[in-house]
């Protein structure tokens, strides 16, 4: 996963006070089929072994942490395909072949940033200042004198009157913003923030780094970099791993002339505008009234990349369980999960292997063995399903990006996208829940799904939204699909109400991108048996519905 973002597991006090879909959980948990008889083989075809044995083997250190372009991606997708081959699945690629080629280019860069205002200079340090995510795609690139502009949220969004750049040119300006997106107080003395306002306490799209890194670059913008607090999360410290690492973007055509788009701490925003005289918690406070514009910092930034470009040709694995109405075998639900992670690091001391336990071997085992259960089916759906392993999602989601750029199956023909990423290894649990909740009638799928199982669908927010714009689902979210992105609950079977909330701080805290994402013996794959059955009922349902899923009237993805 590449961004864990806001992740709050809740315990078992808090949840008796949630609102739910469907009635309270079975005391005695329903056997495999026991709601739907026709499904028996294939939910009986998920086990905890073959989980165990897919996560076993992709985390292990002979896998070397299973980075694109490398030995460790060779042999993950030489296990996916031999996976397929064994599970029954068909080629996904209409070529004959369960890959699907794509290029990358890879770069190690080094950015030097010096910034200049009042006959003062401060320089930048490289990831303890600033990060990249993605510089020019080029051995050297650099802007000289680059204005400095503050462009409040970076966010243009006429449908809310917002607009951070009106009546100013950022062409060839260092564009500095602020990370998430503005808010107004509700009507009702309940609300934190108004819900027809940015969707209130649910993060939009606007408020993602990617909307804000294009935004800029449309404009012209010779950098942009969006201001975090490290002190308020983790989400500067996961892209400083990324940024040391070596980074991967799509083989395509650079537009704009951006050199730089990445994440600036707090602390180096005030120094920057302190230096030209203004007072960057001012700035900020201000960003966040109604008519906010733009502000010129009167400082200038000098700003250098150099690079070592190499490309890449990597793959996305892709199998295929053929619909038997010959009226809809044509549209095809996606289950999706990543078989990458980061890969080794020879600088560190000790353990050099970022295995990605959790992240995700476990999602790519429930997706293989959910890919089993439905080859293992006496009859098969009305529709068709496609199972994609896709490469780099953790440097960007490319792999599910450049699959709907370039889909196998007609965009207009695929009806859902279901996301596995980092799964439950902990035990059952007799919740579950997405995040993004209130997308799509696919959240209607999922707690029907659990209904079936004995289990509750939890609709109170997994966090603010912003989770749901951190793996795959959004690539096909951004191209109209409806998609989701499922997880287990926070009410472990058995387990003290605060268990599940613990395990997962704790994965967040010391093990999440860091080499410790490991196979652990103390591990319960109870719970990935029981969701990965769960994901293939609400898919199968899916499947068989005359009614395609549909974007909510909410939703910032509907089809225009």
């Amino acid at each position: 996963m590449r961004s864990l973002g806001g992740r709050v597991r809740r315990g078992l006090a808090h949840l008796a006070l949630l609102l739910v879909v469907g009635g309270a959980a079975s005391a005695s948990r329903k056997q495999p089929g026991a709601a739907l008889p026709e499904l028996a083989i294939a939910l009986d075809a998920i086990r905890t072994e073959r989980l165990s044995a897919h996560i076993t083997t992709l985390a292990s250190d002979a896998f070397e942490g299973r980075a694109p372009g490398t030995r460790g991606e060779t042999l993950t997708v030489d296990y996916l395909v031999d996976q397929f081959v064994r599970a029954g699945i068909q080629p996904g690629n209409p070529d004959g072949t369960y890959v699907q080629q794509v290029p990358l280019v890879g770069y190690r860069s080094a950015p030097h940033i010096e910034i200049e205002a009042a006959g003062g200079k401060t320089t930048l340090t490289f990831v303890d200042d600033y990060v990249h995510d993605l510089p020019a795609l080029r051995p050297t690139a650099s802007a000289t004198g680059a204005r400095i502009v503050f462009a409040g949220y970076g966010i243009v969004a006429p449908e809310y009157g917002w607009d951070d750049y009106r009546n100013v040119d950022v062409r060839n300006t260092l564009v500095l913003v602020l990370s998430g997106e503005p808010s107004r107080p509700g009507s009702k003395a309940a609300d934190a923030s108004d819900p027809a306002f940015f969707a209130g306490r649910t993060r939009t799209y606007y408020s993602s780094r990617e909307s804000k890194f294009a935004e800029a670059a449309r404009r012209g913008a010779a950098g942009i970099l969006v201001v975090y607090d490290p002190d308020a999360g983790r989400t500067y410290s996961v892209f400083q791993t990324l940024a040391k690492q070596e980074g991967f973007a799509l083989a395509a055509p650079q537009t704009g002339a951006t050199v730089i788009s990445g994440l600036m701490t707090i602390g180096a925003a005030r120094r920057v505008t302190s230096l030209a005289g203004r007072d960057f918690d001012a700035l900020a406070a201000a960003a966040a009234q109604p008519g906010a514009h733009a502000v010129a910092v009167n400082a200038t930034a000098d700003i250098s990349v150099k690079s070592v470009i190499r490309t890449v040709v990597s793959r996305n694995v892709v199998g295929r369980v053929a619909g038997a109405d010959p009226r809809l075998t044509d549209e095809y639900v996606v289950y999706s999960a990543h078989w990458d992670h980061l890969g080794k690091d020879p600088a560190l001391e000790g353990d050099q292997i970022y295995n990605g336990a959790i992240d995700d071997a476990a999602g790519i085992a429930q997706l293989v063995e959910i890919a089993r259960g439905f080859a293992a089916l006496p009859r098969k759906p009305r529709r068709s399903i496609l199972f994609i392993a896709v490469t780099a999602e953790e440097k960007g989601f490319l792999g599910s990006r450049f699959y709907v750029q370039h889909p196998l199956i007609p965009i207009a023909k695929t009806i859902a996208a279901i996301n596995l990423d980092s799964g439950n290894v902990w035990g059952r649990t007799s919740d579950v829940t997405s995040t993004g909740h209130g997308r799509s009638t696919l959240d209607e799928a999922l707690a029907e799904a659990a209904r079936l199982q004995g289990r509750t669908f939890v609709v109170d927010p997994l966090d603010d939204g912003g989770l749901y714009f951190g793996s795959d689902q959004i690539e096909f979210a951004k191209a109209g699909i409806p998609a989701v992105f499922p997880f287990s609950g926070s009410a472990y079977v058995g387990k003290p109400k605060d268990y599940g909330e613990e395990r997962w701080n704790a994965y967040s805290a010391k093990d999440y991108h860091q080499v410790t994402d490991e196979v652990r013996a103390d591990w319960d794959l109870s719970g990935a048996v029981e969701d990965a059955r769960w994901l293939l009922i609400a898919g199968f349902n899916v499947a068989e519905s005359s009614a395609r899923p549909q974007w909510t009237r909410a939703s910032e993805f509907r089809r225009k």
